[in-house]
């Protein structure tokens, strides 16, 4: 269910985001606002799981930004894997990227100074994994997962007396009153998440510089992943990105992006020639990049 700061029942348009206040993708969405040339007042909203971010956009409650990579600890698994169960009945489409800089800190309450005080540390997994080396180095035996960034910092924030770390950014330490004991924490320096806009299926225009992702499903067989490429290759489009994704058991969909609009005459030749070699096979948009 949505936890939103505003009242969203009357409101036509709203973007959705991991929440709470304080997360990467509550930045993101500041991002997007901006950058989609939404109202500067749009509201935005919080869930708790990235899918509930997906599944209240398909029930109309305003446009859904997702994390989907990242270029240190890789594909964000739960939204892949989500994403690729969908059909072409599926209501969204993205309709645009977003991507962050992702600068970790280390946060305490006000009155700890130094990482040798806490007794335990909380973030996200894919924070956790970001940030691999500085959990090596502080030593902690109390490591927790938590649904976000953000909701660790909260949960520090609101048990001062348990005198834990957070992993989270410096949003979450303003949202949250919290002391930054470290900046930059995270293993590498050019650590970078991409977000997608999830919204509505509609027209979208080719802008000459899009990019279009497709999920897919191929006959368990020798050499067909091979050919579901060949019409790619053959016109000289680029793949920017192919993931396989667990559908349960050993059952495997595949997630590709593309350069190309769906729309241009090169793009949708390549498209009508590779769905001919799937089982299942779902654009999920076109975009600017």
């Amino acid at each position: 269910m949505l936890n939103p700061e505003h009242n969203h029942e009357d409101i036509e348009t709203a973007m959705i985001c991991l929440g709470p206040k304080g997360s990467y993708g509550h930045e993101a969405a500041k991002i997007a606002v901006q950058k989609l040339q939404l109202e500067y007042d749009t509201p935005i909203l919080f869930e708790s799981t990235n899918v509930s971010v997906l599944q209240a956009a398909e029930r109309g409650s305003g446009l859904g930004i997702i994390p989907v990579e990242n270029s240190t600890y890789g594909d964000v698994v739960d939204v892949l894997g989500y994403l690729a169960k969908q059909s072409t009945s599926y209501p969204l489409r993205i309709i645009g990227e977003v991507e962050l800089p992702i600068r970790h800190c280390l946060l305490s309450k006000q009155t700890i100074y130094h990482s040798t005080k806490l007794k335990g540390i909380l973030s996200h997994p894919q924070a956790l994994g970001q940030c691999s080396k500085s959990l090596k180095r502080w030593g902690f035996t109390q490591i927790e997962s938590t649904t976000s960034t953000a909701s660790a910092a909260k949960f520090v924030a609101e048990h001062p007396e348990m005198d834990l770390g957070a992993i989270a950014s410096k949003l979450a330490a303003k949202e949250y009153n919290l002391k930054v004991i470290e900046y930059d924490v995270q293993d590498l320096e050019d650590n970078m998440t991409r977000f997608f806009v999830f919204g509505p299926k509609q027209e979208s225009v080719p802008t000459g510089n899009d990019k279009t992702v497709i999920i897919f499903r191929i006959p368990n067989e020798p050499g067909m992943l091979l050919e579901t490429f060949v019409p790619f290759a053959s016109r000289q489009i680029n793949m920017t990105a192919i993931h396989s994704v667990s559908l349960g058991g050993w059952n495997y969909g595949f997630y590709i992006e593309l350069e190309g609009h769906e729309k241009e005459a090169r793009t949708l030749g390549a498209l009508l020639e590779m769905k001919e070699c799937t089982k299942e096979f779902t654009i999920l948009g076109s975009f600017p990049k």
